[in-house]
């Protein structure tokens, strides 16, 4: 039973793709949520073969396992080559998730750090501690001193507006990437919107008392949330009638 909070699904997930050629740059991608106003990066994946089938079909599979609606991708780098290798491996995975092309022309620092920090400094971004794990344990083959610049929270630690701050920023562009597409969710109020969540969930609860007093009562112990009570009255998200199909 449901005691304390409630579970709802994110408003859209995207994922992130900073696509880099064959050498010591990385291939990233970012997969992050928006709910409320706050980001949630629950993955990231980094690839040292470029923009290979391999790679393209493992973000794939991946965008799957979250639930992706889009790609977003840097065309800077084969001129929007990588999305046309994306759509013919969307094809053949039968998945329908649009593609977001962005072309990047201010300087990446700038770029990156006026992204991140305001969301930063307003705590807006949520990272999953998968997250840190995987980035601590990347690249272990690698020297001491080479696998510190791949990682993503060493890359977000030492970033200023001084040209090449930092060698190697895949991780980091890509998660700015990601956070600017986010940039116009970021204007919504999250306690406004949890206000106006716990309003809907009380006016229904009161057109619920009205219509059927005894099944209200039921759906209150069991701790059904707004959906959950909808659709166990028969009700769609539109019509207010029962839905016999």
């Amino acid at each position: 039973m449901q005691l304390v909070g409630e579970w709802s699904e994110y408003d859209e997930t995207i994922c992130s793709v900073d696509p880099s050629g064959r050498g010591t740059d990385e291939t990233a991608a970012a997969f992050l949520s928006q709910r409320n106003g706050l980001i949630y990066l629950h993955e990231m994946s980094a690839y040292r073969d470029g923009y290979s089938d391999t790679t393209l079909l493992d973000i794939l599979a991946k965008c799957r396992t979250y639930g992706v609606t889009s790609l977003v991708i840097e065309t800077n780098f084969g001129d929007g080559i990588v999305g046309e290798l994306f759509k013919k491996h969307l094809i053949n995975t039968k998945q329908h998730i649009n593609i977001e092309e962005v072309r990047a022309n201010v300087r990446k620092e700038d770029r990156i750090i006026d992204s991140l920090e305001p969301v930063l400094n307003q705590h807006r971004l949520i990272v999953d501690r998968g997250v840190i794990d995987w980035d601590y344990a990347s690249n272990k083959d690698s020297p001491a001193e080479e696998r510190l610049l791949y990682m993503l929270f060493y890359q977000m630690s030492r970033m200023c507006r001084e040209k090449r701050a930092v060698k190697h920023d895949d991780r980091l562009d890509c998660l700015a990437q990601g956070v600017k597409y986010f940039t116009d969710a970021l204007s919504i109020s999250a306690q406004d919107q949890i206000r106006l969540r716990k309003s809907e969930e009380w006016d229904n609860m009161l057109a619920e008392f009205i219509d059927n007093p005894q099944a209200s009562a039921n759906h209150l112990v069991m701790g059904m949330n707004l959906e959950q009570r909808q659709e166990a009255r028969g009700l769609d998200d539109y019509n207010d009638h029962y839905n016999w199909r």
